[in-house]
């Protein structure tokens, strides 16, 4: 009989076979002495140890930069430099000198002080780094112990199947074969964290914090895994397997059917016009989004010059990543969101400060403003960029005006430096909606921006006060309750009313039902991930936006957001607009 089972989804995809648990560890070090005369001996096999885990660390870095891209090769920067570590090696050395014992189980105590001071700092930058360190004692360990690469364990000649355990190391993460690992299920881990990152890129469907329910998961089970809703099936019925089959072969011709209207406008059966842009990672993904037919790129997040980072990054790295992206779209958007980092992405070279909650701490804006040399190296990155298409920055997380005013005022210092007074290209500038604050003075910021792009993910989670990485709360982060719905409709009213351009950029534009109450609030531009950006755009072209304005507008006084998921769904269905979807949730009970 088939059992639910949920976490947090961390990679889109849907996947279904049988479990493969890894254990990625090593046997309990022994407590060895030694003699005085062997310390140096044991010092010397430490330093072995820690070349050969460098120089391991250094191949997985080009290898996965060859097989991946640049900026995933990059999480290894931060192994090296724990390998590297003063307080490691120092500590290592004391321990061996000082207390006469071997250097594996010097190591391993010294590993074992670092996990807990990163523990107690319940930073969500240092926790999501617990997997990379775990990675380093291992590789290290394994050295000195002499034992195989326990890498090896994900890349022998298997069935494909669903890798379950407690977490994803890198460096397992990074020589995982998408043709063999069909899904990877967690039950710790983050979405920050960069073994899940690695999946990601791979295109792995991802689902973690599945937590101690986990263990109830047999050897020879099989499991129907959906990595966007973190939904798992264990041992899912012949019904659901073969509802599951159903899905994926209506779901590739789909895409095959959709690829062919790439090309077309993306229109309402009652001729309102749309446009449907691409949310962006990485430079490299803008041929997808071209081929996919993008009107442009509505957010292109530039974390990914940061993130693993030892320094701050040089100017002429980012012109030529921000150039590639406006080069292939030329006189087409596109929106460049400036460093949101803080929360769960903060960079190696970034002064890390104690913060019992993040997400609400020093972040995005507020430390691009405290840093000026960070941000003043974008802003004129960005302003040499424009040069080359229709470039429009997003500013994240404000709120305040006076943020807004500062940014304008680098700006203008940056086009003096860059000698622009006189004339080149103003940089449109834009404010990310996603605090309450912003939603509530709009108004007040409509002076001073450009644009205006809603976010929904972080707005979702401050104003319902709930973690939206945290898996028990699933249920309660609802971008379509109805508070956020009003809220949607504050937004879209007042940028109407003071003539500024709006769009959505946060997961509810590449919800089939989300983007479908959007357009009965007014919404017409949406920046969508490339996986949902085929079906959104044909979702559109089966709606009227006269139906769906007097269908949302009937449901002013919807009690949940369910109450507004129901008529919207009917509505679509109705229109032929929902395919088949391969749920492994438990709507068919």
């Amino acid at each position: 009989m088939s059992r639910f089972l949920e976490g947090v989804g961390a990679s889109a995809g849907r996947a279904l076979g049988p479990v493969r648990w890894i254990d990625w560890d090593i046997p309990l070090v022994p407590h060895r002495t030694i003699r005085p005369e062997e310390v140096e001996d044991e010092v010397e096999r430490f330093g072995q140890a820690r070349a050969h885990a460098l120089e391991y660390v250094g191949h997985l870095q080009a290898e996965t930069t060859r097989r991946i891209g640049t900026f995933e090769g990059k999480v290894f920067e931060s192994q090296a430099m724990m390998i590297e570590d003063p307080d490691v090696v120092q500590g290592t050395l004391r321990y061996i000198r000082d207390n006469y014992i071997c250097a594996e189980r010097a190591f391993e105590w010294q590993v074992m002080e670092m996990r807990i001071r990163m523990q107690e700092a319940a930073h969500a930058m240092l926790v999501d780094r617990l997997a990379d360190l775990h990675d380093v004692r291992v590789r290290v360990l394994s050295h000195l112990l002499g034992h195989s690469d326990p890498s090896d364990l994900v890349v022998e000649g298997e069935e494909p199947s669903v890798l379950v355990g407690a977490e994803l190391p890198p460096s397992m993460a990074a020589r995982l074969d998408p043709e063999h690992i069909l899904a990877v299920v967690l039950s710790g881990g983050s979405r920050g964290a960069h073994g899940v990152i690695l999946a990601r890129a791979l295109g792995i469907p991802v689902v973690l914090a599945v937590g101690s329910q986990l263990q109830s998961i047999e050897q020879d089970s099989r499991l129907l895994v959906d990595g966007r809703t973190g939904e798992i099936r264990v041992n899912p019925s012949p019904q659901e397997v073969e509802g599951f089959h159903r899905a994926v072969a209506q779901a590739s011709h789909r895409r095959e059917m959709l690829q062919k209207l790439a090309g077309r406008p993306t229109e309402t059966v009652d001729g309102v016009h749309t446009t449907v842009q691409a949310n962006l990672d990485l430079p490299h993904e803008v041929q997808e989004a071209v081929r996919l037919g993008a009107d442009g790129v509505g957010l292109f997040r530039s974390e990914f010059l940061v993130i693993g980072r030892r320094e701050v990054p040089d100017e002429e790295d980012q012109y030529n990543a921000y150039r590639t992206v406006l080069e292939a779209f030329p006189g087409r958007e596109v929106t460049l969101r400036t460093f949101d980092i803080g929360g769960d992405k903060f960079p190696l070279f970034l002064a890390l400060p104690p913060e019992d909650n993040p997400y609400l701490g020093w972040r995005a804006i507020r430390i691009c403003l405290d840093m000026p040399d960070l941000f003043v190296n974008q802003l004129r990155a960005a302003a040499r960029a424009a040069e080359a298409g229709n470039l429009r920055l997003l500013i994240p997380f404000v709120t305040t005006v006076d943020e807004l005013k500062r940014t304008r005022d680098l700006l203008m210092e940056v086009y003096a430096s860059l000698g622009m007074v006189d004339g080149g290209t103003r940089i449109p500038l834009g404010l990310m909606v996603e605090t309450p604050a912003a939603v509530e003075t709009l108004d007040l910021f409509a002076p001073y921006v450009d644009f205006v792009s809603l976010g929904t993910n972080d707005l979702t989670q401050y104003v319902l006060a709930v973690d939206r990485g945290n898996a028990k709360l699933s249920k309660l982060y609802d971008p379509l309750h109805p508070a956020l719905v009003r809220m949607y409709r504050r937004v879209a009213e007042q940028s109407a009313r003071h003539s500024i351009d709006l769009s959505v950029c946060g997961e509810l534009a590449g919800d089939p039902i989300g983007v479908a109450v959007l357009l009965g609030l007014g919404y017409r531009k949406f920046s969508v991930a490339l996986t949902g950006l085929p079906e959104i755009r044909e979702i559109i072209r089966h709606v009227s936006t006269k139906d769906l304005k007097r269908l949302v507008g009937q449901l002013d006084r919807a009690e949940s957001g369910e109450d507004i998921r129901g008529p919207v769904r009917s509505y679509l269905a109705d229109r032929g607009a929902l395919a088949e979807q391969a749920s492994v949730g438990l709507s068919e009970e």
